[in-house]
């Protein structure tokens, strides 16, 4: 059974990924890993209605042989085998949401020039193979919450 301790390859996958399924819809992306006092924000694009979108990817890793994801570097969550059917939308904690908003919203004052359409948060929540290369499952939720 594949087990990761290492969450920033998984998270840097994931973002990978959602960069080119966004760019498959039409999105521009404009910046990615972005870095503040505050925390940082994975992607920063344009929607194709020129709206300025922050996107936040969660990303797992499935687990081939099961119906279950493994949650990599928490295997104690279910007991001893590591198994759980925890989903990456299930690592969108309240906390994390809140500083999300607080971040974008400070990007989106800094940078009135491209947020004059307004914007919106956005989710991507990946399912990953466990040998790292293939997309199982990408979901994409727009507008996550109100700003």
């Amino acid at each position: 059974m594949f087990q990761s301790n290492n969450k920033k390859l998984i998270g840097n996958i994931g973002e990978e990924l959602a960069c080119g399924y966004l760019g498959g819809k039409g999105y521009k992306i404009i910046d990615r890993n972005f870095h503040t006092r505050f925390g940082e924000l994975d992607i920063i694009a344009i929607s194709p209605l020129k709206t300025l979108v922050f996107i936040e990817v969660k990303t797992m890793v499935k687990v081939a042989d099961f119906n279950t994801t493994d949650f990599g570097s928490y295997p104690h969550i279910s007991g001893n085998s590591g198994i759980c059917s925890i989903k990456p939308e299930d690592q969108l904690s309240t906390s994390k949401i809140a500083k999300f908003i607080k971040i974008s919203q400070w990007y989106a004052n800094q940078n009135q020039n491209i947020s004059g359409n307004g914007y919106r948060l956005d989710a991507i929540c990946i399912d990953l193979s466990s040998n790292l290369e293939t997309a199982l499952d990408i979901r994409h939720y727009e507008s996550i919450v109100e700003v």
